[in-house]
C-alpha cells in the first residue's frame, strides 16, 4: 500500500519531534534521517498522484492536437 503525501509528512513531523526530544545523539541522527526519508517519499508520492490524476478536457484536446500534427508530419 502506498502512503499519501499527507501521511508521509505526518510521519516526517513525528520523526522531527523525536529528534528534538531524544537525549541520545545516535537516536537523534536516526530520527533526522527518517524524517528526511519520509519527506522524500512525500515528494515521490505527490509525483505518483500527479501522474494518476485524470486529465481534464483541455489537456486531452492539446494531446489530440499534437497527435494529429505528428500524424500529418508522418504522412508528408
Amino acid at each position: 500500500m502506498r502512503m499519501s503525501p499527507t501521511q508521509c509528512r505526518e510521519q516526517a513531523e513525528l520523526q522531527r519531534a523525536k529528534a528534538l526530544n531524544e537525549p541520545l545523539e545516535n537516536r537523534r541522527k536516526i530520527a533526522i534521517k527518517a524524517a528526511t526519508a519520509w519527506e522524500a517519499e512525500a515528494v515521490l508520492s505527490e509525483k505518483r498522484e500527479a501522474k494518476s490524476r485524470p486529465r481534464d478536457k483541455v489537456d486531452i484536446a492539446i494531446m489530440m492536437e499534437f497527435a494529429m500534427e505528428e500524424a500529418e508530419l508522418a504522412r508528408a
